[in-house]
């Protein structure tokens, strides 16, 4: 399992007293955008309707962060962006950001365990670091169930700090109170789902939101922001060979974007879902995130690629 270099050294760097989160900027939405996307998610569904992709199996969000001075919104459009999927390993940028902002407020300590841990999660989407780090943020273990309702109420309590965070920040629907497993969930695990009522969910829209305030250092200040950065960075050079799945759905998105392109991304892909979500940076200065979440095509791979295609050249023709 390679590991992303510098990276967990940066991490264990406390941030200066001095640093703090950027304001959260709004989004504003963008007529240009929306007909944009309508016509890319048409030209796609088409397409790909032959492999099975149809209007309610495709979602798309993006954020316009073009420019480099400090602005208050930006400009954001979306295709079904409000529809709730299963976020896959999408969620762990949920996991990622609460522990950034615990780490930049001080309620959080770190250790060489929590930093590799949270290496894992985001370069190579670790699901057992992953479970290492909800139980860090949250101060609760997996086990067997909790039989006193006192006492399984503080779990869940417990469980939902992070939920609770989002909710503070504005999001309405989010839920990222689960570990991701690679077989299934046992225990007060899978009790807590409540017969899949409880089950991790996320839209695209509130994806692209999430990634553009770890791009934008909303979530942490400028240290933490750069150490969050380049654990999502992903190396799209179509001569590398593909070694595991994260970068490799980061690769084949990153095919389709002119040479000098680069590429901040998580992707998620489970059950019958595949998601990418990321922050692109084409050579002519444009700058934006694109969340691409998909249902019942998850084997077919140019689905997701084909959409970050489109958008991209969007941005390389347009008028300034």
């Amino acid at each position: 399992m390679r590991r992303a270099a510098g990276v967990l050294a940066l991490l264990l760097i406390a941030a200066s007293p001095a640093e703090k989160p950027s304001p959260i900027s709004t989004l504003d939405a963008s007529p240009a955008l929306e007909q944009l996307l309508a016509k890319v998610a048409h030209e796609t569904v088409a397409e790909f309707s032959g492999a099975g992709l149809s209007d309610d199996g495709l979602s798309i969000a993006v954020i316009d962060l073009t420019g480099a001075t400090p602005v208050s919104s930006f400009p954001s459009a979306a295709y079904r962006g409000d529809v709730s999927y299963y976020p896959c390993s999408v969620v762990k940028l949920c996991f990622l950001s609460y522990y950034a902002a615990q780490r930049e407020a001080g309620k959080l300590a770190d250790s060489p365990e929590l930093s590799r841990a949270l290496t894992d999660m985001i370069t190579v989407s670790s699901n057992d670091a992953t479970g290492f780090v909800v139980d860090s943020i949250t101060g609760t273990t997996s086990g067997p169930e909790i039989a006193d309702s006192r006492e399984w109420d503080r779990w869940k309590a417990k469980r939902n700090v992070v939920n609770d965070w989002f909710r503070a920040r504005g999001y309405t629907n989010l839920n990222a109170n689960q570990k991701t497993f690679c077989e299934d969930a046992y225990g007060r695990e899978q009790a807590f789902r409540e017969g899949g009522k409880n089950r991790n969910r996320m839209t695209a829209g509130e994806a692209a939101r999430i990634f553009k305030e770890i791009a934008r250092s909303e979530v942490a200040g400028p240290t933490l922001t750069d150490a969050m950065l380049r654990l999502l960075a992903r190396d799209i050079a179509a001569d590398k060979p593909f070694e595991e799945m994260e970068p490799e759905d980061a690769r084949l998105a990153g095919q389709g974007l002119p040479a000098g392109s680069r590429l901040w991304a998580k992707s998620g892909d489970a059950y019958d879902f595949h998601h990418l979500v990321g922050r692109v940076a084409l050579p002519n200065g444009s700058d934006f995130v694109i969340a691409v979440f998909t249902k019942g095509v998850k084997t077919v791979p140019g689905i997701i690629p084909r959409v970050y295609e489109k958008v991209a050249e969007h941005f390389l023709t347009r008028k300034p």
